[in-house]
């Protein structure tokens, strides 16, 4: 249960973070909205609360009135699902990721050709977020990772000056979570999502991380569960229903 509540903290605080230099947080007793507008990225609305026909109903309240696109975000144990009762009241699954972890208790072996570039010019932000696209297919703004570099850990991940993917290492306390690891399209199948596994968790380390986060595709799920990590729990996104 400990892990669970770290995994969501970090990944929650990682949002949050993101969205308060454009004054898009909002939270009260029972639902939390990060939002960006004209923007992809995070725009997310969840809640940490047990979920009922009320709280479901008041976030969807909250998407229709709002100038962005927000996904709902329901974070489930694995004995739950609550799908059912979400779509009827008006939204659609769009994908499920399980939330893992991993106990950092030691170092895994160094990679020999990936090094990590930290993004702390204006031309290194547009960069990676231009790399991001390339990767992933939707944008995270250089604006946004402008605004947010002195509190987030942006990387680019090279192959010597060969820029192949991006990164971000997030710290909260002892957890660090790692996200947006994507790897160009012409740069797959090249073995490096594995080594670049090993550099940020070791880095980790070097941090002072005891325990690391992620949400995995169902592509990468498997090379995580190689590497140790473990699946605590499934992070559900929707979508309102369209007439």
């Amino acid at each position: 249960m400990e892990n669970i509540k770290n995994n969501i903290n970090n990944l929650t605080n990682l949002w949050t973070i993101a969205s308060k230099p454009f004054n898009g947080f909002a939270t009260d007793h029972l639902i939390s909205c990060c939002q960006i507008n004209n923007a992809e990225w995070p725009n997310r609305i969840w809640t940490t609360q047990q979920l009922s026909v009320d709280i479901i109903q008041s976030i969807k309240e909250n998407s229709e009135n709002s100038n962005a696109n927000l996904r709902f975000v329901n974070f489930e144990n694995l004995e739950a699902n609550n799908t059912n009762l979400i779509e009827s009241l008006g939204f659609k699954l769009t994908s499920s990721l399980p939330g893992m972890s991993l106990k950092l208790n030691q170092y895994f072996p160094k990679s020999t050709r990936i090094n990590l570039k930290m993004v702390k010019t204006k031309a290194e932000a547009k960069k990676w977020s231009f790399i991001f696209k390339e990767a992933f297919g939707y944008l995270i703004s250089a604006e946004t990772v402008l605004k947010s570099m002195d509190k987030i850990k942006y990387y680019l991940i090279c192959d010597q000056k060969t820029v192949v993917g991006t990164i971000i290492l997030h710290h909260t306390n002892n957890i660090a979570g790692i996200h947006s690891l994507g790897v160009l399209p012409d740069m797959r199948g090249k073995g490096y999502a594995k080594e670049i596994m090993h550099f940020i968790l070791n880095e980790a380390i070097k941090q002072g991380a005891t325990l690391a986060t992620l949400q995995a595709s169902s592509i990468a799920k498997k090379m995580y569960e190689n590497l140790g990590f473990k699946t605590d729990f499934t992070m559900n996104n929707y979508e309102l229903k369209t007439l």
